[in-house]
């Protein structure tokens, strides 16, 4: 295993699969006649047990699709924040359909909750530099950390607040290119969106902290640019409140 929590490939495998302690296919107990316990599965380019478990007619959901690279919670997130990201959510797109099946997308920005390593690295630790993330790279409607283990974030400016406005957007454009069914914003769990909603977190005095109209108003805008990018009908909402069992989705 790494000294460190750098997400590193197990040696000797031709894809990547992560090093883990002990590897993975281990026994727990050796078998009575000493031969190697049998590998049970194999790598598959596409996962389809959970698009073909829902049957007929049913919905998967892509979750925690970072709209940029430093909006990931973990470096191993899939995102969709460059063109070149489209090919692969096709290819998952459109093996869903030929299932019958319906997909979606959710996508979301860490915000404080971000530069943390996989959980089967390190849990919610801090992902080094060498990890592939910058921990001095988080963002947050203030300099207020989620947790003392998390990174103190910088607090968002109007103009990073306009680009993050326009990642959404442009993530949901390619989204649409893709060929998904749904489009969901993840405003919850802390994450950037959620962050902005609270008045114990965020410590702004502009348009974007204080009233309710003022903490909303984030989660708005980028409501507003996703519709503008695409069909109608498409857009969903995910809220869930983090300091109790109280859950609210509802459509937008």
């Amino acid at each position: 295993m790494p000294a460190n929590n750098a997400n590193v490939g197990a040696k000797g495998v031709s894809y990547f699969t992560p090093a883990q302690s002990p590897p993975a296919g281990t026994a727990l107990v050796p078998q009575p006649n000493g031969k190697a316990i049998p590998t049970l599965f194999e790598p598959l380019k596409i996962r389809v047990g959970g698009i073909l478990s829902r049957g007929p007619l049913g919905l998967t959901i892509i979750e925690a699709t970072a709209v940029l690279p430093e909006g990931r919670v973990t470096p191993e997130d899939s995102g969709l924040w460059s063109d070149a990201q489209i090919a692969p959510l096709a290819s998952i797109v459109e093996f869903a359909h030929s299932q019958n099946q319906k997909i979606g997308i959710q996508f979301a920005h860490a915000g404080r909750k971000a530069s943390t390593s996989a959980p089967w690295v390190d849990g919610d630790q801090t992902a080094f530099e060498d990890a592939n993330r910058r921990p001095d790279n988080v963002w947050g409607p203030s300099t207020v950390p989620y947790a003392e283990t998390y990174p103190r974030p910088k607090a968002l400016t109007k103009e990073g607040i306009r680009q993050v406005v326009k990642a959404f957007q442009d993530a949901a454009r390619r989204a649409v290119k893709a060929g998904v069914d749904l489009i969901e914003i993840h405003n919850a769990h802390g994450f950037l969106l959620h962050s902005f909603l609270s008045p114990a977190r965020k410590k702004r005095t502009d348009e974007y902290g204080g009233s309710f109209e003022n903490r909303v108003r984030l989660t708005l805008e980028i409501v507003d640019a996703v519709r503008a990018a695409i069909p109608a009908v498409y857009v969903k909402k995910h809220s869930e409140s983090t300091k109790s069992a109280f859950q609210v989705i509802h459509f937008i």
